[in-house]
């Protein structure tokens, strides 16, 4: 993968992440909960669990992690067929998502009196609210309204770390789906290998 291609790359699975963690928090702030619409008021503990924000946030969370390791593994998969296979950029580019992701939450403190910043932040890391004290388990409340509901995490960590665990999931599928990929395919590691042969001899040759 040249360096266009990688930089491309990124931009596209950063943009996704983004999206995606509006879908996490589609479905786990209002698909889930619209569930519990459907049920007879007698169910009154199921209903109070798929309305409970904390459980709307952990749902959220596996959705988006798992559509990010699919794609990423079926990525692993195309750059094996079309010999672009390259740990090291997948491992640079997850390090730049995850920057990416965990950056703005640094400033979130900066906008506290913010209405408006208060629903894009905790819209924006609602799959992750159940990591700190349940900021984001509700879209428009007030950080002076937060209750400690989640594990407790700092809210930057929980971020890093969220983020951080999503993303090593996603590298190891990319990494599998190489191997497997390779396994069935024996020809394209043999021709990969080739081309690392002769970027080494040309470098000899240089220096």
């Amino acid at each position: 993968m040249d360096s266009f291609k990688a930089m491309l790359y990124t931009f596209a699975r950063i943009g996704l992440m983004l999206l995606l963690d509006m879908f996490g928090m589609f479905v786990g702030a209002v698909v889930f909960p619209g569930i519990a619409t459907f049920m007879p008021t007698s169910a009154k503990g199921l209903k109070d669990f798929f309305t409970d924000p904390i459980v709307g946030s952990v749902i959220g969370f596996v959705i988006m992690t798992a559509v990010l390791v699919w794609i990423f593994y079926d990525d692993g998969k195309k750059h094996a067929a079309y010999e672009e296979w390259s740990w090291e950029n997948i491992l640079i580019i997850i390090v730049l998502m995850l920057m990416a992701a965990f950056v703005p939450s640094i400033f979130r403190e900066s906008y506290k009196e913010s209405a408006t910043m208060t629903v894009v932040y905790n819209g924006l890391y609602y799959p992750l609210s159940w990591l700190c004290d349940g900021v984001g388990t509700g879209l428009t409340r007030t950080y002076q309204d937060e209750v400690s509901k989640g594990i407790g995490l700092p809210y930057t960590v929980a971020v890093l770390v969220g983020n951080g665990l999503q993303l090593l999931a996603c590298f190891g599928a990319y990494v599998a789906s190489f191997k497997l990929y390779v396994r069935q395919h024996p020809v394209i590691l043999k021709a990969i290998q080739q081309e690392d042969d002769e970027e080494d001899s040309e470098d000899g040759e240089n220096s």
